[in-house]
C-alpha cells in the first residue's frame, strides 16, 4: 500500500431514525484504500456496507466522522463540511444498470461528458467514449440501442459511463447481482481487469463471498455496522478472527466443545489436543471450526481412536466435488471430497481429522 491513501475513512458513523428510535447503521469505522487498490466491503444485508459506500459517494451525510478522497476532505460531521456527489472525483455503478433506454450505447456513455460538470469538446468526447467502450469490449456496438443489449452488456455500458470521466475512485454497489450465475463469474474476471487497466481505485460492495474473494486486493468484512476483519482474501478465508467471519466467509463445520485440561478439548469428536484461546479456563465452552475440504472419509473402521466414526446421511454431487454430510454422535460434519469419491448414504465411515487447519473460538 502507498503511504497516502486515496480514500480515508475515520470514525465514520451513520444513524437513521426509526419507529423504535435511532438505528446505527455504521458504528465508528476506520478504513483506508490505497491508490489503484480494489477493496471489497463484504457482509450480510443490513451490515452497513452500502451505507458506508453511499457516505463515500456523498449520497448520505454521515452522523459522525470524516472522509477524505485523494487528500481532499469531502465530509466532516464535526465541522459540517460536505462536498456534494457531483463535485467528488468519483464514478458509480449501481445494482440496477441505470442506462437511458432512449439512447444508444455511445450516447449513454457520452452523457457525463456532454451534460455533466466536465463538458468536453466534441472530438475529445469521442476519443474518451471510444476508449471506455474499448476497455469494456463494446466498441463495436456504439450505435446499438441500449435496450437491444443483454444484461451483461448493459452493465458494461454502466461501467464505461462510470469510468469515462477518468475518476480517481470507482464505487460499485452489488453491480453483478442482477446477472445470472454464469455471466456473473465471467464479469468478475472482467471487472478486476477493467479497474486495473483504467488505473482507478475501487471500493466494491457485495454480500457474495466468492465475489469478494476473487475480486478484492483486500476484503473488509462487516457486521452490524462494524468492521470484523480487513485483510487479503487469503487472510480472511484462512485466518478468521471470530465465529462470525468464519461462518460468513466460506463453508465451515462448527463443533461445540469444552476445555477439559491444558491444551485439551472434549467434544463429540473425542478429546483432542488444540491450542485453546488464552482466556479459556478448564470447563470453558469453546467452538471448534474446520473447513469441509480438510476432512477426509475412510471405510477403515476402528483403526484410529483419534478419528471418530459416523454415518453418511446426505450426498451432494457437484461435478468436480462431492459434499458428504456425516452424522457423528448427533453432530453433522460436512466433508468436501473429489468428484470421483464413492461413499453411499447409510454407509458407516471414519472421519479422518487433520492435525492442523483448526480454528478455536471462545
Amino acid at each position: 500500500m502507498s503511504s497516502k491513501p486515496i480514500i480515508s475513512i475515520r470514525g465514520l458513523e451513520k444513524t437513521f431514525p426509526s419507529d423504535r428510535g435511532p438505528v446505527r447503521a455504521v458504528n465508528k469505522i476506520n478504513l483506508d484504500v490505497a491508490e489503484n487498490e480494489f477493496v471489497v466491503l463484504l457482509g450480510p444485508s443490513g451490515c452497513g456496507k452500502t451505507t458506508t459506500l453511499r457516505c463515500v459517494a456523498g449520497l448520505e451525510k454521515p452522523t459522525g466522522g470524516s472522509i477524505d478522497i485523494a487528500g481532499e476532505l469531502v465530509n466532516s460531521a464535526e465541522t459540517r463540511h460536505f462536498v456534494p456527489p457531483e463535485k467528488r472525483n468519483i464514478g458509480m455503478v449501481f445494482q440496477s444498470y441505470a442506462v437511458w433506454p432512449h439512447l444508444n450505447v455511445y450516447q449513454n456513455v457520452a452523457l457525463p461528458l456532454t451534460d455533466g460538470r466536465e463538458r468536453l469538446p466534441k472530438k475529445q468526447v469521442r476519443e474518451r467514449v471510444m476508449e471506455s467502450l474499448e476497455l469494456v469490449q463494446l466498441d463495436e456496438l456504439e450505435t446499438r440501442p441500449v435496450t437491444d443489449l443483454s444484461g451483461g452488456q448493459q452493465q458494461r455500458v454502466a461501467l464505461a459511463r462510470a469510468i469515462v470521466t477518468k475518476p480517481m475512485v470507482l464505487l460499485m454497489d452489488e453491480p453483478l447481482s442482477n446477472l445470472d450465475a454464469r455471466l456473473r463469474e465471467e464479469m468478475r474476471l472482467e471487472l478486476k481487469k477493467i479497474a486495473t487497466t483504467a488505473g482507478v481505485t475501487s471500493l466494491y460492495v457485495t454480500h457474495d463471498q466468492a465475489e469478494a474473494l476473487s475480486l478484492g486486493d483486500r476484503v473488509c468484512v462487516m457486521n452490524e455496522g462494524e468492521i470484523q476483519q480487513v485483510g487479503s482474501p487469503e487472510e480472511v478465508y484462512g485466518n478468521p478472527p471470530n465465529h462470525f467471519v468464519a461462518d460468513f466467509v466460506g463453508d465451515m463445520n462448527f463443533i461445540k466443545g469444552k476445555v477439559s485440561g491444558p491444551g485439551q478439548i472434549d467434544s463429540p469428536l473425542g478429546i483432542r489436543s488444540h491450542d485453546v484461546p488464552s482466556n479459556s479456563q478448564v470447563g470453558s465452552e469453546v467452538t471448534l471450526a474446520i473447513r469441509p475440504q480438510f476432512l477426509d472419509l475412510s471405510l477403515d473402521l476402528g483403526q484410529n481412536s483419534q478419528s471418530p466414526e459416523g454415518t453418511v446421511v446426505i450426498k451432494t454431487y457437484l461435478g468436480d466435488a462431492v459434499l458428504y454430510e456425516v452424522d457423528v454422535s448427533g453432530v453433522t460434519l460436512i466433508a468436501r471430497l473429489p468428484g470421483e469419491s464413492h461413499f453411499n448414504v447409510g454407509q458407516r465411515v471414519t472421519v479422518v481429522l487433520p492435525s492442523d487447519h483448526w480454528h478455536i473460538f471462545p
